[in-house]
């Protein structure tokens, strides 16, 4: 017999806990800011507490570590990024035309990071907590889940006109393990060899995102733009669209 409470909503939020939400969230908007304004460096719980008019202990009511809080900022963050590059993908018209949907994926990626220098760094670049969080395992889903949408639109590719690729077997014993291993784990159904075509062309752009957005690129070249645009339509061509690349 059922109580009659099937399909019924959660029950409403105490006002304590509603407080408490949203000073959580307030929390959370400072640390965005101060990282926005003035890096990682910035974003300390007494600079936090500061902002807030309450002591610095009072913030581990909230959080139970300095990590905890950057851990909590860094999944905002590939949130907003991931739903940035959906956006910029979703955008096309065509929702058939693959290469043009990674093309605007690949230049929101890189206008946002650009835009959004620090945070890019924090999550993607070369920040300390970056490299410090990269084998966390809600680091690890927020970071797959930034990075499934790049395979699923390599993906598209493949499944219109299979690019080039050797046979799974000459890749070495290895490679061709953690691969298996990936798919295995994440669910992908491509060859080994896709996949690994398809991580080196995401590692390629994102090493270029990287040098531009620390400005190791100025000393040859003022406007980076043009790099990436030539990146992108190599790595087009590659994957047997060089006809489907188109300039912005």
């Amino acid at each position: 017999m059922t109580t009659g409470r099937v399909g019924m909503p959660p029950p409403a939020l105490t006002r304590r806990e509603r407080t408490r939400l949203a000073t959580i969230a307030e929390m959370m908007a400072v640390a965005r800011r101060l990282l926005a304004e003035d890096g990682e460096h910035a974003v300390t719980i007494r600079a936090i507490a500061r902002e807030m008019g309450m002591t610095a202990p009072a913030v581990y009511r909230y959080f139970e570590s300095y990590e905890v809080l950057v851990r909590e900022v860094r999944k905002d963050i590939f949130t907003e990024v991931s739903q940035a590059i959906q956006s910029a993908a979703d955008s096309r018209a065509d929702h058939s035309d693959a290469i043009g949907r990674l093309l605007a994926a690949s230049r929101a990626l890189r206008h946002w990071a650009l835009t959004h220098r620090h945070e890019f760094s924090l999550i993607l670049g070369t920040s300390p907590l970056s490299a410090r969080a990269a084998h966390d395992d809600e680091t690890q889903n927020a970071g797959w889940f930034l990075g499934s949408i790049f395979a699923a639109l390599m993906a598209e590719l493949w499944l219109q006109k299979p690019f080039p690729t050797p046979p799974d077997e000459q890749l070495p014993a290895g490679l061709r393990d953690q691969l298996d291993s990936l798919r295995a784990s994440r669910g992908v159904n491509l060859p080994a060899a896709a996949i690994a075509a398809m991580l080196s062309g995401w590692a390629r752009l994102h090493g270029l995102i990287c040098l531009d957005v620390l400005g190791h690129l100025t000393f040859a070249l003022p406007d980076t733009g043009n790099l990436f645009e030539y990146e992108l339509a190599r790595l087009s061509a590659e994957m047997g669209w060089a006809d489907g690349y188109r300039a912005p």
